[in-house]
């Protein structure tokens, strides 16, 4: 009966396929989320970005508020604000600005630029971001600690 002597390939590779497992999860674990929150706010960044241009584009008024769980872009049709179907994907929930939740934008896009300059800090647990604009029509995002 022959001995053997090391490993066969077979065994090698279940090894090494057992190891890629454990370390594909313990760095799902460790990510804890923030790149959820990073995604989203590139997200809303990008969405921001995109109906400043079309309320210049089209002479209307839009705005982004805070319904008290997520943002959501509106648009001012003569009478008051509708929303607009603008998709952002699933909203992480201990991400919040530090504005309240109200009926009205608290920024409004214009035909011209944005209607106010001001600026909104955005939180979560993991951190968050510093939006700040001008009338000019741009944002500035830092992010923050």
């Amino acid at each position: 009966m022959p001995s053997q002597r090391g490993f066969s390939l077979l065994e090698l590779l279940v090894v090494l396929a057992i190891a890629g497992l454990m370390t594909g999860l313990s760095v799902a674990w460790l990510d804890n989320g923030r790149t959820r929150v990073d995604q989203a706010m590139q997200r809303l960044v990008a969405a921001t970005r995109e109906q400043s241009a079309v309320a210049r584009h089209t002479g209307q008024l839009r705005g982004l508020r805070w319904n008290g769980k997520r943002p959501e872009f509106v648009r001012h049709d003569g009478t008051g604000w509708v929303v607009e179907p603008v998709t952002l994907g699933d909203w992480p929930q201990d991400l919040r600005p530090d504005w309240q939740g109200a009926a009205t934008p608290q920024l409004v896009f214009t035909p011209e630029g944005w209607a106010r300059p001001g600026k909104v800090n955005w939180r979560s647990a993991d951190g968050g971001q510093r939006w700040s604009w001008g009338r000019e029509g741009r944002l500035q995002v830092a992010v923050l600690p």
